[in-house]
């Protein structure tokens, strides 16, 4: 049995992960409606992608990366990344398998998001489906950009640290990357101190990857050059 399988036999023996589907695929039919979404209807369609995708932001913190980091953990200190080398499989290799189980529940999470947010949120003018469509293509990429690194650097860590200090590490770099930075460019805006514009120049920008607020107010996807340079930036970042 290759490490691949034998961690994601592990990881579907828990069942946790039917608690995280789930939630993705009711709370963002259900949640808009306890709003009063009766003062203007037209909001309700956005509000469920809204919906979607800021719970798949908040999944990929509290279990996504988890889970990266505990794989990598319980690898090690249980001797499992230790014995698969005794038979030829490089480090290399182990680590690969490992993020691939991670990106596999991943890609689930944002197949279920994308099919909520085409299925049941999709405008009825067909320009503006056309352009609905590619946001959410869009917003699919940048997502994985930024959390694809996050796992191999979760489940890495944890093979050193235990697996909540690592977990704790992660989340903080990703919630810091997506909304700290905000008001780090806030206190900078109000200071102009040169120690802060460098902190915030090196900090990770992931707050690039979140089009919500274009989803919520239809604002349609991002222009191809401005796209292309936001994700060239997340794909770098992803290997410094």
């Amino acid at each position: 049995m290759s490490l691949f399988k034998l961690t994601l036999k592990t990881t579907i023996a828990r069942n946790t992960y039917l608690i995280f589907i789930l939630v993705l695929a009711v709370l963002p039919l259900v949640l808009p409606y306890l709003t009063p979404w009766e003062e203007k209807p037209s909001l309700l369609q956005p509000a469920r992608a809204q919906t979607a995708w800021s719970l798949l932001w908040i999944i990929s913190v509290i279990w996504l990366f988890y889970q990266a980091a505990v794989i990598g953990h319980e690898g090690a200190s249980q001797g499992v990344l230790e014995y698969f080398k005794t038979i030829g499989v490089s480090r290399r290799s182990q680590m690969l398998q490992l993020w691939a189980n991670s990106l596999l529940w991943c890609v689930i999470c944002v197949v279920l998001v994308v099919g909520v947010s085409l299925l049941f949120a999709m405008p009825g003018d067909p320009e503006e489906a056309r352009m609905w469509v590619v946001t959410n293509l869009q917003y699919a990429s940048l997502y994985l950009l930024v959390v694809a690194p996050l796992f191999f650097f979760a489940m890495a860590l944890g093979t050193r640290i235990n697996a909540t200090a690592a977990y704790v590490v992660t989340a903080g770099m990703a919630l810091y990357g997506l909304y700290g930075i905000g008001y780090l460019d806030f206190f900078l805006s109000q200071s102009g101190n040169p120690v802060v514009d460098a902190i915030y120049v090196i900090s990770p920008h992931y707050h690039l990857a979140d089009l919500t607020t274009r989803l919520l107010y239809k604002m349609g996807p991002l222009e191809t050059v401005t796209f292309a340079k936001i994700a060239a930036y997340l794909f770098g970042l992803a290997w410094c």
